[in-house]
């Protein structure tokens, strides 16, 4: 057993250690060993820390001995895409999830404590999880030797260079998105064991645990909410830049999945907020608290499966077993308990209040719909493979689905919201007159599209009639319930941040128009993003000696381009020897592990000895030698003192008298100094074309564009893509290069500056509520931690 897997194993020890006492705990209603769980779960933390710090370490230095490593990564990747590299497949990513989980689970129950019998079953499950997500790792270990991929060599056996990364994976957005999406995740599964439990108890008779988590929960799941956003938004930044699509979202099967559990977390943090014990939403909010969690297993289960070919996927082949089992055991906990118990009560009391138009049925209205976006995208991502499974055949499901079937609920909710704040303000009869007024506005601008390219699609003969009522709508209908939302939003600001008594809730309010005026800002970036996006196209010479440096007019557009040069650059370029060859030491050191593999060697000749068809040179004085065939003639010169680097294959006692001989050729043989071609380890070509790109006659960017060939991975390309963002649009470039010539697009993609603005605005909205918030925000939680004790503290709550 080597270290990484030692480090699991103990962890698994003490996570289940400390789920098994807190479970016994909460069903025996006794106190014995609850002292050694908070221990135990800091055991269990360090332990994945440590194993996760083990794993990082080995890709940085490329211990080829582990297989994950040698299966995700190269000597020749910078110091970010070797770490990116641990969570680039399955296992890395299960470990890092875990490692994450169990810190969340540590600092929950290391604020709180254990003060009473609720409390113990909220963390058996948490910590439960984590102990899955380690018995997981254990049963398929991202510590395995490299020498199980290899059965037929012999022991011992280390390969001399990784297999690379993912090529798509080469980019530094994508370095950053999976931590912060497992992030999110681990932070969700917090609400998940609260709302889980809460129906457990409420089953068993013993009351509910809901209203007293309160704070604690919405502050989970703002914190979850924040993450989340993150991660969908830096993922749509990483298909933006790196494959050349020209927009920031495609329904790709793994942007689908992340945007589910964001949809349906949006729509709780509203149920949570309109949650009154006994009251409003007894069932609801904590069966959406449940439900979240167990929404990120199942879209992350389904894209892990290996029924989509996704352009994003960073894991390998199928999930296996246990990744399925969890999916139902949280379906069960999360989705089937909650349902079983209200179909069971057939209650969920005060919902409507005695009245129909009430604030709180207004919130109600909201999450119904959040929830209804919600089951478009699920039913979306989820058809292909229920199809799959009952017919055998493979069907993919078109963007326009889920474009027409959301953007109907999407304007309803933007003009729910613009009512709500209205009314907030306002009252029930002007807030209605506003309503009816922007709603007919909505009805109107649908019917008016100055073009087809207003419509949000090109309705077909054969589609539905919803599909064609809906696609030739105009893009304009979006216009009046954005700005009914922004005005009503800065209407109440302007009344509600001057009348709150304090600063924090000042902040606080300032934060929620930040969001809600950010999400409408969002909503109207995108269709015209796409809609409204113009591309053209030229050809322009680019071989050696002839390129055509001459100002071309690019048709049917405003722009033209010249090109200044053809580029071509092989990577690593000109790598240290040491990085990829071996000494005659090293050799040695490894025996005959390494024979019949290929292999560069460098060193000294100590000594030359010529024969009829071969020359062989020993290296360093030792016993491995190189030996150069040369059957054809050709004049290759090795003299005794001289520094040579060659290539071939290394056969372990292949001639008496030594231990090892390099078989190598005159093609594979040259100077240490200046090693031929074929030595050095190249792993990516690219092929560019330096341009400079005008509009009307004035310079707008200049930069290099073509595609990058990772030529040990298939012949994987890659776009080099070229982007000028612009105060309004943006200018992408993109090109295919070959043959000494260049197919060379621009795209002129508009809205994307009002995008980012609306993505930082949601994101610095959602801060200012998560820390401010006077009920449940950080700064009181941090406060009152360091003056009262936790019970007491989610008491106030």
């Amino acid at each position: 057993m080597n270290l990484g897997t030692a480090l699991l194993a103990l962890a698994f020890l003490a996570l289940t250690s400390s789920t098994l006492i807190l479970s016994r705990a909460y069903l025996a209603d006794d106190e014995h060993y609850l002292g050694y769980t908070t221990p135990l779960v800091g055991i269990g933390a360090t332990l994945l820390v440590s194993a996760l710090v083990q794993l990082t370490y080995q890709f940085v230095v490329t211990d080829y001995s582990n297989a994950y490593v040698w299966q995700n990564t190269a000597d020749y990747l910078p110091i970010l895409y070797r770490i990116t590299g641990v969570y680039a497949a399955n296992k890395g990513s299960v470990l890092l999830w875990a490692t994450i989980v169990a810190i969340v689970a540590l600092v929950a129950i290391a604020a709180r404590g254990v003060p009473d019998r609720h409390t113990r079953l909220v963390y058996a499950l948490t910590t439960g999880v984590v102990a899955y997500f380690t018995a997981m790792l254990l049963f398929d270990s991202p510590f395995a030797p490299t020498r199980g991929e290899f059965p037929n060599a012999p022991p011992g056996f280390v390969p001399a260079s990784g297999q690379g990364l993912n090529a798509l994976l080469v980019d530094p957005y994508m370095a950053i998105p999976p931590p912060v999406m497992f992030t999110a995740y681990a932070l969700l599964t917090m609400p998940f064991a609260i709302g889980a439990a809460h129906f457990v108890s409420i089953l068993r008779g013993d009351g509910g645990l809901f209203a007293a988590w309160q704070g604690t929960l919405t502050r989970w799941l703002r914190l979850g909410w924040l993450f989340l956003t993150g991660a969908v938004a830096l993922g749509g930044f990483w298909s933006y830049t790196v494959l050349g699509w020209g927009g920031i979202w495609a329904w790709d099967p793994v942007e689908t999945a992340i945007l589910i559990p964001w949809l349906f977390l949006t729509g709780t943090l509203h149920a949570v907020t309109n949650y009154r014990p006994g009251k409003r939403y007894t069932i609801l909010a904590p069966a959406m608290t449940a439900t979240v969690f167990a929404l990120a297993i199942y879209t992350t289960t389904i894209v892990r499966s290996g029924v989509f070919r996704s352009v994003h996927s960073f894991a390998d082949g199928g999930i296996g077993i246990a990744f399925l089992l969890l999916m139902a055991v949280t379906a069960i906990l999360g989705v089937g308990l909650p349902l079983g118990y209200w179909a069971w009560k057939n209650d969920d009391a005060g919902l409507t209040d005695g009245k129909l138009l009430t604030r709180s049925n207004l919130l109600h209205l909201a999450v119904l719909l959040f929830g209804l976006l919600t089951f478009v995208s699920l039913w979306g991502l989820s058809f292909p493979v229920l199809r799959n499974a009952i017919t055998g055949l493979e069907v993919a499901v078109e963007p326009r689905y889920y474009n027409l079937w959301s953007y109907p609920l999407v304007l309803s909710v933007l003009l729910l919201l613009g009512f709500y704040m209205d009314f907030d303000v306002e009252g029930r009869r002007r807030s209605l007159v506003g309503l009816g007024v922007f709603a007919a506005a909505t009805l109107l601008a649908a019917f008016i599209a100055p073009s087809a390219t207003w419509q949000l699609s090109n309705p077909r003969p054969t589609d539905a009639f919803v599909y064609r009522i809906i696609g030739s709508a105009s893009v304009l209908s979006v216009l009046p319930p954005v700005a009914y939302v922004i005005l009503a939003m800065l209407k109440r600001g302007l009344v509600r941040i001057p009348a709150a008594v304090t600063r924090n809730a000042k902040l606080k309010e300032s934060g929620i128009m930040l969001i809600h005026v950010a999400a409408a800002l969002l909503v109207l970036s995108l269709p015209f993003m796409y809609l409204f996006g113009g591309q053209a196209s030229v050809m322009a010479a680019t071989g050696q000696g002839n390129i055509d440096s001459s100002t071309q007019q690019v048709p049917g557009s405003e722009y033209s381009i010249r090109v200044l040069n053809n580029t071509t650059n092989e990577f690593p370029q000109d790598p240290d020897l040491s990085d990829y060859a071996l000494t005659a030491e090293q050799v040695t050191a490894r025996g005959d592990t390494l024979n019949g593999s290929v292999q560069t060697l460098y060193g000294n000749v100590t000594a030359v000895r010529n024969g009829p068809q071969a020359t062989v040179a020993q290296l360093d004085g030792s016993p491995i030698w190189v030996g150069l065939v040369d059957r054809n003639g050709t004049n290759v010169s090795i003299q005794p003192g001289q520094s040579i680097a060659a290539r071939g294959q290394l056969l372990w006692g292949f001639v008496p008298q030594t231990d090892a001989v390099l078989l190598t050729g005159p093609q594979t043989i040259g100077p240490a100094a200046d090693p031929p071609e074929s030595v050095e380890p190249t792993r990516v070509i690219a092929r560019g074309t330096a341009v400079a790109v005008y509009e009307d006659g004035d310079l707008l960017t200049s930069g290099v564009v073509g595609q990058r060939e990772y030529v040990r991975q298939g012949g994987l390309q890659v776009r080099d893509v070229l982007i000028d963002r612009g105060l309004v649009s943006d200018t992408y470039v993109i090109a295919g290069v070959s043959d000494g010539t260049a197919s060379i697009t621009i795209k002129r993609i508009p809205m994307m500056t009002l995008l980012r603005v609306s993505l930082v605005l949601l994101l610095l909205g959602m801060g200012l509520v998560l820390v401010f918030d006077p009920r449940h925000g950080l700064v009181k939680w941090t406060t009152a931690a360091r003056s009262q004790s936790s019970t007491d503290m989610e008491t106030t709550d």
